[in-house]
């Protein structure tokens, strides 16, 4: 769990409030309806031109996807300027790139990937979903004693590390940390997602088994890829995260924040020596890291 340090750390996610707003569309705003009742396409020419491109490559849908993501258009940064402001307030000529979080799935992905224990077994059957003693739907078999209530199942292993497409997906049991960054939702289809910026993100940011848990898994990684020295450690957890140098500023808050822990524990548990309270200390920065803006959002 983050104790809570000083006002001067990092904070959790939080962003701009145009940035919940709208998170970037297409050239359709109704995805799920192309006919009368459907909104006018913003680009009706360049509709046609990339339907009429399509079809002349052959349908190669990989083909599109490619045009589509290596274009000026969508590879533009998120900076707003006030003369883009003044020609275009709602961004519906596409002047500059929407702020977004990444969707749940890749989220979840992200955090198995700097924990170092993403598993990258492909096919086979699904991991599966369960409800544990407090209702809540994780990873696992369900096992229901004589009364029907959730009991301790079989250990799935490495498998619970793996990619999110390969969770097991049920209407009446979203897992929960895919329901609580907006999970694509499967009653009866979804056209276009849901985004939210509501308490209980912020929650499991905080204290969740998950973050906890995956946290702890990178401050293991960290130590044992980076030594004992602070600043390789402190540095190493950055370039994981956000595969970038740190900036001088961003070292010094993070060794402030570090040692803020490790006094903060000290405190509570005078028993706990300094090597145990440093290991807790990274871990949190670890997981202050994964619940940073530059994280979970892309710009």
């Amino acid at each position: 769990m983050i104790r809570r340090p000083p006002r001067s750390t990092p904070k959790p996610s939080s962003a701009a409030s145009d940035v919940y707003k709208r998170q970037g569309h297409g050239l359709v705003r109704s995805p799920g309806d192309f006919g009368r009742l459907g909104q006018r396409p913003t680009h009706p020419d360049l509709l046609d031109w990339l339907a009429r491109d399509l079809m002349e490559s052959g349908w190669q849908i990989k083909r599109l996807h490619r045009q589509i993501l290596l274009s000026h258009t969508y590879r533009q940064a998120s900076s707003r300027t006030p003369e883009l402001d003044q020609l275009d307030p709602d961004n519906e000529l596409y002047a500059r790139q929407f702020v977004r979080r990444i969707e749940s799935e890749s989220f979840r992905d992200a955090v198995l990937m700097v924990s170092g224990l993403m598993n990258h077994k492909m096919f086979g059957p699904p991991v599966p979903v369960k409800e544990d003693g407090v209702g809540q739907i994780v990873l696992g078999i369900q096992k229901l004693d004589g009364e029907r209530k959730p009991i301790a199942g079989k250990d799935l292993g490495g498998e619970v590390h793996r990619r999110s497409v390969y969770v097991q997906v049920r209407r009446s049991r979203p897992l929960a940390v895919l329901e609580t960054f907006d999970i694509a939702s499967v009653s009866p289809n979804c056209t276009q997602r849901a985004t939210s910026n509501v308490t209980p993100q912020s929650l499991l940011l905080m204290n969740s088994h998950f973050m906890l848990d995956y946290a702890k898994s990178f401050a293991t990684r960290v130590a044992q890829e980076a030594g004992d020295e602070l600043n390789s450690q402190l540095g190493h957890i950055w370039k994981i995260a956000y595969c970038e140098e740190p900036s001088a500023a961003a070292m010094l808050s993070l060794n402030e924040f570090y040692h803020q822990q490790v006094e903060i524990f000290q405190t509570d548990n005078e028993d706990l020596n300094q090597s145990a309270a440093r290991r807790r200390a990274l871990a949190v920065v670890c997981q202050a890291i994964m619940a940073a803006n530059q994280f979970m959002y892309i710009d």
